[in-house]
C-alpha cells in the first residue's frame, strides 16, 4: 500500500460499544456480521466462560476454528483476544455452558 492510499483510508469504529453476549444457544450468536468493507476486526473475551468462535458457519462444541480463552474475572483485561485483518465474513459464537461476553471492534473502509 502506497503510502498516499493509506493517509487516504477513513477508519470508521463501530456505531455501538455495547459487548456481544454470547451463550449457549443453539446455531451460535452472531458476533459480527459478513462485510466486505472491513479491514480489520479484534474479539476479545470479556466474560468467564471460554468462547467457541466460528468463521462463516455455525458453531458447534466439534465444528469451529477457533475458541477465545476466558478471562480471570469479567473485564479484567485477561480474556484471549485475536485481530484478522484478512476475514470479511460472518463470526459466530458458542458456549458450552453459561454465556459470556465478547467485545469487538471493527475496523471499515
Amino acid at each position: 500500500m502506497s503510502v498516499d492510499n493509506y493517509y487516504s483510508m477513513t477508519y470508521t469504529a463501530p456505531f455501538s460499544a455495547t459487548p456481544i453476549t454470547v451463550a449457549t444457544t443453539a446455531g451460535g450468536t452472531v458476533i459480527a456480521a459478513a462485510n466486505d468493507t472491513r479491514k480489520e476486526i479484534t474479539l476479545q473475551n470479556n466474560g468467564t466462560q471460554p468462547c467457541i468462535i466460528c468463521l462463516g458457519g455455525t458453531p458447534t462444541t466439534t465444528n469451529y476454528h477457533l475458541v477465545l480463552a476466558k478471562a480471570t474475572a469479567n473485564r479484567d483485561g485477561l480474556g484471549a483476544s485475536i485481530t484478522l485483518d484478512w476475514y470479511k465474513g460472518a463470526i459466530t459464537g458458542l458456549t458450552e455452558s453459561s454465556t459470556t461476553v465478547i467485545s469487538v471492534m471493527e475496523i471499515i473502509d
